[in-house]
């Protein structure tokens, strides 16, 4: 009884998590804004590693 118990409490921890996680960074204005800062970084990057 107490290990189903462990199992549930477990289980509705990890679904919390994934919820969390989704919930963070799943709407198009966020995916913009982290794609734009990965083309701001990758061009500076290649201004200093290609001279």
């Amino acid at each position: 009884m107490i290990t189903l118990l462990f199992i549930l409490v477990f289980l509705l921890c990890q679904t919390f998590i994934l919820l969390c996680c989704v919930a963070a960074g799943n709407d198009a204005a966020s995916q913009e804004i982290s794609d734009q800062e990965q083309i701001e970084f990758i061009n500076e990057w290649k201004k200093t590693h290609t001279s």
